[in-house]
């Protein structure tokens, strides 16, 4: 692979990196009124994970942000490297790993939004 391509593959490895991250919270942000919805009577007696989604939004979705920000900062200081290789190779790690942390946000906001659902299905 010749030096141009390996540059605009970084270049778009930096820009997914910090896209996905920002997606999967964006997501969630629109999605939250079907966890409140589906919440009924007392929040305090929620369990942690829907707590958190519940009562804490705001500040899970910024320490996603701030994940995922440290992630594309570091794909992006990964530009000044000359050796193509050591480039890629780190920059599909910082890509991977900002893909598990935005399912991995997104899939426990999914089982939030189940637990009071499958709560109230088994109580009757």
């Amino acid at each position: 692979m010749d030096t141009a391509n390996a540059r605009r593959i970084s270049q778009l490895a930096v820009l997914m990196t910090a896209g996905l991250p920002a997606l999967a919270g964006m997501l969630i942000f629109r999605a939250q009124p079907i966890l409140v919805a589906a919440i009924q009577g007392e929040p305090g007696r929620l369990g942690f994970l829907t707590d958190l989604f519940y009562n804490h939004a705001g500040a899970s979705l910024l320490a996603l942000l701030a994940a995922g920000c440290g992630l594309a900062i570091a794909s992006f200081l990964q530009l000044r490297k000359v050796d193509d290789a050591e480039r890629l190779a780190t920059q599909l790690a910082l890509l991977c790993a900002a893909s598990l942390l935005a399912v991995a946000y997104a899939a426990l906001f999914v089982l939030a939004a189940a637990l009071p659902l499958y709560a109230r299905l088994t109580a009757a």
